[in-house]
């Protein structure tokens, strides 16, 4: 790839991108949109405790969305198996109070938690518009590889 497209798709927007792809992918322009669904995503980070007395919260109903993005199937993915694993150890003893269920919160935490935590922050810190500014952009993706 020379040097000059390298730039250019640097700088290209996700739809520009989109477009590019049906563009050699012509047989893609056959197709039609069979539904629309939108609707609220809970972004943010959760309020208070994800888990009580027998109960482990995961994916929306615990905030796991990423608050930048709205991605969250892989978010609730892995917090179902971490809810699974720390399950399957309380139910052993018979113990599901909220005491060993904490494990579940602690391990989603150190997980993906902070970083959810971390774009919380930054989506609440930056507005909207300079959210989709290449120089945010490029801040951002390097913060994330850093972590």
């Amino acid at each position: 790839m020379g040097l000059e497209l390298q730039a250019g798709l640097a700088r290209a927007s996700a739809m520009e991108y989109l477009l590019r792809f049906l563009g050699h992918h012509p047989w893609l322009e056959q197709g039609s949109p069979v539904t629309l669904i939108k609707g609220a995503v809970p972004t943010g980070v959760a309020r208070g405790s994800i888990v009580t007395d027998g109960l482990m919260l995961v994916g929306d109903a615990a905030r796991q969305a990423d608050p930048l993005t709205g991605e969250g199937i892989a978010h609730a993915m892995l917090a179902g198996r971490l809810a699974a694993e720390v399950a399957a150890q309380a139910a052993e003893p018979g113990d599901v109070s909220a005491r060993p269920l904490r494990a579940h919160e602690k391990r989603w935490r150190e997980s993906r938690g902070r970083k959810m935590e971390r774009n919380y922050r930054l989506k609440t810190r930056f507005s909207a518009a300079e959210r989709v500014s290449h120089s945010f952009q490029r801040a951002f993706a390097v913060a994330a590889v850093g972590k």
